[in-house]
């Protein structure tokens, strides 16, 4: 085995180490004060007397200039002017504390979305100013969101598979899946009214809620509106549903989600027109939350939509928490622009925006509505706009959430508003409005099997990120299952632990290459530093967070056995492999020695799961097996020497079979 010779520090100790380097470069400018994150943070605790809850990690974090940046009249501004270094902010919570967080970039504050909305209704004053607008927003918004190329992608005329109609009370329902893109198939349930006749179509994008478009409050309101007099027509979120059969679930949190469930629902609707009981001049679209991101968009990007209703979404400060709704960088066009201005383009078609108290559409009634009517009011067209606001209500589509879409339709679509009737209806099961069961051996021979087929039509620059989660998911997946824990929820807590620190341990390795770690030369014996030794040093400046993060989660659903289990899979059984060799290597090895030995090597095991590559990881054991060497040299064994034996033995034993097959052959 070979004696590693550098003599790496422990990530905590590295993590000092690159401090005080760095607290000692800083110092060595003439007035730079530097001083640590967390100590800025207590003294500003203490000097305004308030409690700041800190959900990051501070660890080897240094504030350059920390005493200039602080504002003795202002706690916010000295907050900010610290934060603001590390990508960090502070929110304020009800109790007068404040909560320091990372900063969510598609998450403002309503103080945010005044001054954007104030900042954009500078910029016209008049009906022909705002379509000039409206006319770089199309242009540049559709660029920004690769939009052309999408289209040019979609599978054109595909023929839809239909499942049998089921009769219910006064409406019935029938399953679809139609090709989008090659191989892709959006899927999702028609809800019809009972009779014959021709009826507006409602496109209905599911959102974010629990158990998707299958939940009761949504088959109540695709139901509902079909006993009213509309096609209501319901389908699965990219990497949702049915959708996770064919790209996994990690794809729904990419920038190809945000593309591809918007082409879903400019190819649900060219299928719909193909129907003859629909009328082509009644197009409407209504989702809630993440489906009212879609419904934003989809009325912005398809003319063919004639009346549009985004639930519980809609906000100038907020474009969405998920990359399906923010993954690519549609609120740049233009200059800048966000959500509540993107709607505005739809003016003056009819619209309801409906809020509530409790999310970040509180602020609809005071911010974003006056500006809507705005815009609406430059085509003399405010009548065709509303805002239902639920003061008292929370993120979901409860009954009132309901009640102000059936009124809506029900006035622009001309519909039976008496027909808004809840009662009766067939909540069916999931496996019910499935078009293949939920199974992948179900799926068209054609179909994709992974996100990567998807994305090649689309969004190429993110498909090695995008390849990366998916392997991620699938090793997770391989790892958890392989402990039997017969727990859905519990293997869906252990999965979400394992996938979130590979995923940081590879941004981590990614961002941090050895470059970033000078080439000089190590302390603590002399000798220059090579590359995988610059790479393991970058590599243990991670917060300390993202080890105990991963241990403790693990601890919280697992026996020690089934940790020790997932961290071997991480080191690739490393613990066991070099164990039997060093007792190939060591003769009549004590049960001390091992016990000394199987320690070491367990210390190095938890220690290597937080670097990406297999030499890092090698690197690591390598630390420990010198200190197990070592500790053999100082109780009476000689290593070199056992070292020698062991392989003088080997190429014997190669030598003595060499000569028996060549004399074997002879």
């Amino acid at each position: 085995m070979k004696n590693y010779s550098i003599q790496l520090l422990k990530p905590q100790a590295l993590s000092l180490l690159l401090s005080v380097a760095l607290l000692a470069e800083a110092q060595s400018f003439e007035n730079q004060f530097v001083r640590p994150l967390g100590t800025v943070i207590n003294e500003l605790s203490s000097r305004f007397d308030v409690k700041l809850k800190v959900e990051v990690d501070t660890v080897g974090k240094l504030v350059p200039w920390a005493d200039f940046r602080i504002r003795p009249y202002s706690l916010e501004e000295s907050l900010s002017s610290v934060l603001s270094v590390f990508d960090y902010k502070a929110l304020v919570q009800p109790d007068g504390s404040y909560k320091i967080k990372k900063y969510e970039y598609m998450r403002r504050t309503p103080e945010d979305g005044r001054k954007m909305l104030n900042f954009l209704n500078t910029l016209y004053a008049n009906q022909q100013e705002w379509e000039k607008r409206r006319e770089c927003l199309r242009t540049e918004v559709k660029k920004n969101l690769n939009w052309e190329q999408a289209l040019s992608k979609k599978v054109l005329n595909p023929k839809p598979l239909l499942s049998k109609i089921r009769t219910y009370d006064g409406y019935k329902v029938q399953n679809f899946a139609i090709e989008s893109l090659p191989g892709y198939y959006v899927t999702g349930s028609i809800y019809l009214p009972k009779k014959k006749g021709s009826y507006p179509v409602i496109l209905m994008p599911n959102g974010h809620w629990p158990d998707g478009r299958y939940n009761k409050d949504e088959q109540t309101r695709f139901a509902t509106l079909a006993r009213m007099g509309v096609i209501s027509v319901s389908y699965d979120l990219f990497g949702w549903g049915e959708s996770e059969l064919m790209v996994g679930a990690a794809a729904h949190r990419t920038p190809t989600a945000h593309i591809v469930q918007l082409l879903n629902g400019v190819a649900v609707l060219d299928y719909m027109l193909t129907r003859k009981e629909v009328d082509a001049t009644r197009i409407g679209a209504n989702g809630g939350s993440g489906g009212g991101s879609q419904v934003v968009m989809l009325s912005f990007l398809d003319d063919r939509i004639t009346a549009a209703c985004p639930t519980v979404n809609l906000a100038s400060h907020f474009d969405g928490g998920c990359p399906c709704e923010s993954g690519m960088p549609v609120s740049l066009a233009c200059g800048g622009t966000n959500n509540a201005e993107i709607l505005a383009a739809y003016a003056p078609k009819p619209l309801c925006v409906i809020s509530d108290g409790k999310d970040w559409t509180a602020s609809v009634p005071e911010l974003e509505y006056p500006y809507l009517q705005r815009v609406y009011g430059f085509y003399n067209a405010t009548e065709q706009l509303s805002n239902v606001h639920l003061a008292d209500e929370g993120h979901d589509f409860g009954p009132n959430k309901r009640k102000a879409v059936y009124g809506f339709f029900a006035r622009y679509f001309k519909l039976k508003a008496t027909s808004a009737d809840e009662s009766g209806i067939t909540i069916e099961p999931k496996e019910m409005m499935q078009s293949f069961g939920g199974q992948v051996d179900n799926l068209p021979a054609n179909a994709v099997r992974s996100l990567k087929e998807v994305d090649q039509h689309l969004n190429k620059k993110t498909a090695a990120a995008i390849s990366s989660d998916l392997d991620i998911e699938k090793k997770s997946k391989v790892w958890i299952d392989s402990l039997k824990l017969n727990d859905p929820a519990k293997e869906a807590r252990v999965r979400a632990v394992v996938m979130k620190h590979m995923k940081i341990v590879r941004d981590w390795h990614n961002d941090h290459p050895y470059t970033t770690v000078p080439a000089g030369i190590n302390p603590l014996n002399g000798k220059p530093l090579n590359e995988i030794d610059r790479e393991v040093i970058a590599n243990s400046g991670k917060p300390a967070s993202v080890h105990t993060d991963l241990m403790s989660g693990l601890r919280k659903d697992l026996t020690e056995e089934q940790v020790e289990k997932i961290l071997d899979f991480y080191t690739i059984g490393k613990v066991d492999f070099t164990m039997r060799g060093f007792k190939a290597i060591v003769p009549n090895m004590t049960a001390k020695e091992e016990e000394f030995i199987l320690k070491q090597l367990r210390l190095a095991r938890e220690q290597a799961v937080d670097y990406k590559r297999m030499k890092a990881i090698s690197a690591i054991f390598e630390i420990y097996k010198t200190n197990c060497e070592q500790y053999l040299n100082a109780n009476g064994r000689n290593w070199r020497q056992m070292y020698k034996e062991f392989t003088d033995k080997i190429k014997a034993e190669k030598a003595a079979k060499a000569a028996a097959e060549k004399n074997k052959n002879n």
